[in-house]
């Protein structure tokens, strides 16, 4: 296949992946729940040029450290356009960016442009990228850089793709925290050389040493506040211990092998197989350093496990490449040449049963996972009928819905980092929402001036607060779908 028909049909590729995410996405007019903290990030860069380090509102009143410029770039497109468009497209391209990457690294590894355009399509329909379109999410912007870097560093025999790795490097600081993640696939990747025997070069090591003191000095400087207050423990976010624990529970291999699909599973590990025990690719080690560094982190907990499975899918998709090049070489060499094309026909077909029919599955099921009518209602309802000092208790699910409609001040919500009480107020909060015992809830209730309880079933079993509708302490002051108590009573 020459080179132009690649770009048109990779063109292609893009475009429909793009137009289907944004299809589905576009079905419902609001985000996933933890979206509507960006919102509020985008929406104040845009009016004051900086955004929300230091919040009146989340836990009553807190500090928030974060590396901005996923937030800036969002908010410079909403001078153009609005902040819901902005924020419902703009991540959606950016996940589809990483197709290119995909395309170049697959080449890379197997000069095969009709494989490449395969891995390339591959990677645009991994089932768990699909699995909630609405969610405003940095890591839309992360996938594409981790993979551009990871590409020009195998391509840095060439000054101008070492310039550009530094230049993403840099960017991909200043975007999220889980830059180190590229710090401990890299040095795997030079683990595995050194065993295997193969050459480091020198200006590898230097990319890697240089990456290193970069990543560690930046997050050193911005976190530095959060170590003292933290510790080790600041690798985890500080997120509370039984959040943790349940990282893993909702999910079996079944659900994985669905997530991932089978195809990218079962030839991506034979890749690993076949570098280890056969021929030494370095461009290969350099994807199976990733892969591994994927599967320890997820094992260690210290990234969420969905997250965990959006590198792990991407790293196998690449390594299925090479599997495939593998096949369709060897099937060349056969006495029945055309077979090797029948064989990539085979897989294609394999891959839109496996991933790609679930990947629209869970897309069409994604305008679920977003806030009803009910509860925006019911958050609106909040804004205009209690004080403006007033503190509101949801689960920590709703925190950002109190946050960005209610305008109110939450008790807890997902962003755990400072949060020197973060344990106690999660099992407090459970507490509240799962007793019978008014005296014990009122106790808990006064502990963190609760004025008012915001209640929905959505993300719990209760179906209601037993202790709420018999007792002179709680007035329901909203009643639908969502029910709104104020507390009165203090111990």
């Amino acid at each position: 296949m020459k080179k132009f028909t690649a770009s048109i049909f990779l063109l292609a590729i893009f475009l429909f992946a793009l137009f289907l995410r944004l299809f589905f996405a576009f079905q419902s007019p609001e985000f996933s729940y933890d979206s509507y903290f960006v919102l509020r990030q985008v929406e104040h860069i845009k009016e004051t040029g900086r955004p929300i380090f230091s919040d009146s509102l989340s836990f009553g009143g807190r500090v928030f450290i974060f590396p901005p410029l996923f937030y800036y770039i969002l908010s410079l497109f909403s001078f153009v356009f609005s902040v819901e468009y902005v924020v419902k497209i703009l991540p959606n391209v950016f996940y589809s960016l990483s197709i290119f990457a995909v395309y170049l690294l697959s080449f890379h590894i197997t000069k095969k442009r009709v494989i490449s355009l395969l891995a390339a399509f591959s990677s645009a329909f991994i089932p768990i990228y699909f699995l909630n379109l609405n969610n405003v999410s940095v890591y839309s912007l992360v996938l594409p850089l981790f993979l551009f870097i990871i590409y020009c560093v195998l391509k840095s025999e060439d000054k101008n793709y070492l310039n550009l790795s530094l230049f993403l490097l840099i960017l991909l600081v200043l975007t999220h925290s889980s830059s180190f993640f590229l710090i401990f696939g890299f040095l795997l990747f030079l683990f595995f050389l050194k065993v295997e025997g193969l050459v480091i070069e020198d200006r590898e090591i230097e990319i890697i040493l240089f990456s290193t003191f970069l990543i560690f000095w930046f997050n050193f400087v911005l976190f530095k506040q959060a170590l003292f207050v933290h510790g080790p423990f600041v690798i985890w976010q500080n997120i509370p211990l039984q959040i943790l624990k349940n990282f893993f529970s909702e999910f079996n291999i079944l659900e994985v092998i669905y997530y991932l699909g089978f195809i990218p599973l079962i030839f991506g590990f034979y890749a690993v197989f076949h570098v280890f025990s056969q021929i030494k690719k370095k461009s290969v080690f350099m994807i199976v350093g990733f892969v591994t560094s994927s599967l320890i982190l997820l094992w260690l907990k210290l990234i969420r496990f969905r997250l965990g499975l959006i590198f792990l899918g991407v790293m196998l998709v690449l390594l299925a490449a090479y599997s495939w090049k593998l096949f369709y070489s060897y099937l060349r060499k056969t006495k029945v040449p055309k077979n090797a094309n029948v064989f990539l026909i085979i897989v294609f077909i394999l891959f839109i049963i496996s991933s790609f029919i679930p990947a629209i599955s869970l897309a069409n099921n994604s305008s679920k996972l977003v806030p009803s009518d009910e509860e925006i209602n019911a958050l609106l309802w909040i804004e205009e009928n209690t004080p403006k000092d007033a503190v509101i208790l949801s689960r920590p699910e709703e925190g950002h819905l109190i946050t960005y409609f209610a305008k109110r001040k939450n008790v807890l919500d997902s962003n755990y980092l400072l949060i020197t009480d973060a344990n106690q107020r999660f099992m407090d909060v459970n507490m509240i929402y799962k007793v019978r015992f008014k005296i014990e809830v009122v106790r808990k209730l006064n502990k963190y001036d609760v004025d008012y309880i915001y209640f929905s079933s959505k993300f719990g079993p209760e179906t209601k607060l037993f202790y709420a509708d018999s007792s002179d302490c709680f007035t329901l002051v909203y009643n639908s779908s969502i029910k709104v108590y104020e507390v009165h009573c203090e111990i």
